[in-house]
């Protein structure tokens, strides 16, 4: 028992690092700010991802300018 708990150790590290690392690359990419979201990466699995994924996920809402439509005249001869 004690020996499969060390061996969860490496595979906890590697998850951390990998997660990490993938956010980081992903923020750098999107514009966010890297470093924070790196360092949140390293926290805990998955949450940290779930997190991420929400906050620099959602959409955007681009405000639609309206636009006048003018019908046009038409006269028959």
């Amino acid at each position: 028992m004690e020996k499969l708990v060390w061996l969860a150790y490496p595979l906890i590290a590697v998850l951390l690092l990998t997660q990490a690392l993938w956010i980081f690359h992903d923020a750098r990419k999107r514009g966010e700010n890297a470093w924070l979201w790196g360092l949140l990466g390293l926290l805990n699995v998955p949450s940290s991802l779930i997190v991420y994924l929400l906050v620099t996920r959602r959409k955007k809402i681009i405000p639609i300018k309206p636009v006048l439509l003018v019908a046009s005249q038409t006269t028959e001869l």
